[in-house]
């Protein structure tokens, strides 16, 4: 037996009790139990809608466990089951499953810490891009050269199951290539006016990425040559590019050579970057090799010709999304900056491409244009454009490479 609470319709409606000494309860409508009581839990004759704050269930069916319907409408998809086995099922899935892992960039060196639930870790790593050349300043007539341009930082990215790096790295961050100025040898050159070389980068001894070779200084009656390239890789290391001189600088390990009063010869790879370009007797400025994947060199700075006329500066080298160009003839006479690129996704898909900065125009009536700087990471800086003394003018410094930087990807 169970007591009961009827709701009933008959004699003009009212409520109507039984009682006994069961201990269970039943609430009814007309008659027809809706709700039964017992010591044990309650339970309904029916299940009650999740549009009513239910489960779409009458009963649960696991000790803790929320039941849902066969059919309600969640705001997020179910993306797994999990059974009382421990067992963790996966959908189906046509098309691609993403999981978004955490993401650590350093643009200054630091210490890497590994997350303790890592499975697999991405590092991409990029050298500091070289600096331009300094434009020179000399007589425009009997021609001359201007800026050679800074080499690229090389790059480079892997990936490594978690157990195989170590839960603390070094992060060294390797630093921009100053532009070439006048009067001033950077450190580690061998003349004044040379772009510096950009700081190699590395992830503990796991990853490397070289840095570029600064571009060599404009001169009189004389060409110039771009920074010397530079490589990357694994198992450690610590990769710059030569300086350019008067002729191309020599590329560290297998990196490419600058071209000689002429552009480099060799486009970038991922783990190889070509040199930086220079600029003829003649003033006639090349631009940065072609590199689809890599950062690019900056352009060569303008010279005079023989004549004593103001020759522009070239563009930096191209890639997939472009490239920067070079300083017109004294208005205006600065090379464009280097295009910068997200790399929230290089790690990945292999494409890390910023533009080197375009090389500065000769000033024959003006300073000559300053180089543009590289983009961000790890371009090279466009050479300076020269200066005509004679008409008391001076040329223009070399610009600034891209810093390197190291990102980390983890999941």
């Amino acid at each position: 037996m169970t007591s009961t609470i009827n709701a009933t319709t008959t004699g003009g409606g009212g409520v109507v009790t039984t009682a006994d000494a069961s201990g269970n309860l039943a609430l009814q409508g007309a008659g027809v139990t809706q709700l039964t009581v017992t010591s044990t839990g309650v339970t309904l004759a029916s299940a009650l809608p999740v549009a009513q704050g239910g489960t779409g269930a009458t009963t649960s069916t696991g000790s803790g466990a929320v039941v849902l319907g066969t059919g309600p409408t969640l705001t997020s998809p179910i993306i797994a089951t999990i059974v009382n086995t421990g067992t963790l099922t996966l959908p189906t899935v046509t098309g691609n499953l993403a999981i978004n892992g955490l993401q650590t960039t350093f643009t200054t060196s630091g210490t890497y810490t590994k997350q303790s639930t890592s499975t697999f870790i991405a590092i991409l790593v990029v050298g500091g891009g070289g600096g331009g050349g300094f434009g020179g300043t000399y007589a425009a007539v009997g021609g001359g050269s201007g800026g050679g341009s800074g080499s690229a930082g090389a790059p480079y990215a892997v990936l490594y199951r978690a157990a195989d790096v170590p839960s603390s790295i070094t992060v060294t961050v390797g630093s921009f290539g100053v532009g070439g100025a006048s009067g001033v040898t950077p450190t580690g050159g061998s003349l004044a006016g040379q772009g510096a070389r950009g700081g190699a980068t590395s992830f503990g001894t796991l990853v490397y990425g070289g840095g570029g070779g600064g571009g060599g200084p404009g001169s009189s009656a004389a060409t110039s040559g771009g920074g010397g390239g530079s490589q990357s890789g694994g198992l450690g290391g610590s990769y710059q590019g030569t300086f350019g001189t008067t002729t191309g600088g020599a590329g560290s390990g297998f990196g490419n050579p600058g071209g000689s009063g002429a552009a480099a010869s060799s486009i970038s790879f991922p783990s190889i970057t070509s040199g930086g370009s220079g600029t003829t007797a003649a003033g006639v400025a090349s631009a940065g090799p072609y590199s689809p994947i890599a950062p690019t060199a900056g352009g060569a700075g303008g010279g005079f010709s023989v004549a004593g006329a103001a020759q522009v500066g070239a563009s930096a080298g191209a890639t997939i999304f472009g490239a920067s160009s070079g300083g017109a003839i004294n208005t205006p006479s600065g090379g464009a900056a280097g295009v910068s690129l997200t790399v929230v996704t290089s790690v990945f898909n292999g494409l890390y491409c910023p533009c080197g900065g375009g090389g500065g125009g000769a000033g024959l009536t003006t300073n000559g244009g300053t180089g543009g700087a590289g983009g961000a990471y790890g371009a090279g800086g466009g050479g300076g454009g020269a200066g005509n003394s004679t008409g008391g003018f001076v040329g223009g410094a070399g610009g600034a490479g891209g810093a390197g930087v190291v990102i980390v990807l983890e999941w």
